[in-house]
């Protein structure tokens, strides 16, 4: 049976999991009174099995070896889900129009402190940045969207922005995307593209999730490419999971 959660049931799973942290940390963010948000829980025979979250139309799995992957596939349909994020190698009876797959990495190199000057940036300065990154790949949101998840969360402690500026310009810079008192998730890395090749991005890569491990959580990345997975592996991460992503109408 789905049914849905609430703080007692989501946090009564035990696990530092990558996939429950982009879970939990969404609940803590937002909880359940927002249009654009829902959280539901899997009970199987009076035992919780599976939590999902949806932000908008996208959705998270953390599943289990007893969920029922059959109801969840159901419910995914049901709910006309245009992305869901999960475990590689499930066998959910969902189609979509197309598949990222991926890995997931968690930090495990040594305590690290940086020679450059690091700070906490701006949220504009900051999305200028990233949309000097943008591609097809890398696609930057909308900035009033982004400016009011970001500024939400960094109120409540559940994202942490770090970058570096050469001559007060900010040209390097990442933040945490989800955030647990057990786990942290890293992403949205960017370096001005008149910056790179410096070594920029794997300072602060390495020094946010050395100061993550230092205080008792667990560092985790996801990629979908391998460039960006070597990347990582030379940061300090080791592959710990695979991830697919089924995107389009599930309907």
């Amino acid at each position: 049976m789905i049914r849905q959660a609430d703080r007692e049931s989501l946090r009564s799973f035990s696990t530092n999991d990558p996939f429950y942290t982009r879970i939990l940390s969404l609940y803590e963010s937002y909880g359940g009174g927002y249009d654009f948000v829902g959280f539901w829980v899997q009970e199987t025979e009076s035992k919780l099995t599976s939590a999902i979250s949806r932000f908008e139309d996208k959705f998270s799995l953390y599943l289990t070896d007893e969920s029922d992957l059959e109801e969840i596939s159901s419910f995914l349909r049901f709910q006309g889900a245009g992305a869901v994020m999960s475990a590689r190698g499930l066998s959910l009876d969902i189609k979509a129009d197309r598949v990222i797959e991926g890995q997931v990495l968690r930090y495990n190199g040594e305590c690290y402190n940086s020679e450059l000057e690091l700070y906490s940036p701006g949220i504009k300065p900051f999305y200028e940045l990233l949309q000097s990154c943008a591609s097809d790949i890398f696609i930057v949101p909308e900035y009033m969207t982004f400016l009011s998840d970001v500024t939400h969360r960094r109120n409540l402690g559940k994202c942490t922005i770090l970058g570096t500026n050469i001559d007060g310009t900010l040209v390097s810079g990442l933040m945490t995307v989800s955030e647990t008192s057990s786990a942290v998730i890293l992403g949205a890395v960017a370096t001005h593209p008149d910056f790179r090749r410096r070594g920029l991005s794997r300072e602060l890569v390495r020094t946010l999730a050395s100061q993550i491990n230092a205080r008792g959580r667990e560092a985790y990345v996801f990629s979908a490419s391998e460039a960006n997975t070597r990347f990582y592996q030379n940061s300090g991460f080791a592959i710990c999971a695979e991830f697919a992503e089924i995107l389009g109408s599930l309907w």
